[in-house]
């Protein structure tokens, strides 16, 4: 096969027609097929960011906070009921 008769593989451009034509073992791509492939991993790997972001951002109930204080912090349970409500309030 000549250059002249090479395509990209993914928009059917010839090589006369694009900027940049990369040759794969059985395939091509050319320069804009490139940049559009780049844009859609940058809003993928973004909107996968921000799914992991969401799943981060649980709050527990109340009552699972005070449990886990209980382990942590020997009795003092208006102090820790006091400061679930501090926290509660500011959100």
């Amino acid at each position: 096969m000549s250059d002249k008769d090479l395509i990209c593989s993914f928009c059917s451009l010839s090589k006369s027609q694009t900027n940049l034509l990369v040759a794969g073992q059985d395939a091509h791509i050319c320069d804009s097929c490139i940049e559009q492939a780049y844009g859609i991993i940058i809003e993928e790997s973004k909107r996968n960011d921000n799914l992991k972001e969401e799943e981060e951002l649980t709050i527990a109930k109340p009552k699972e906070i005070k449990l886990f204080l209980d382990d942590y912090v020997i009795g003092q349970d208006h102090t820790k009921k006091n400061s679930l409500c501090s926290c509660l309030q500011s959100l």
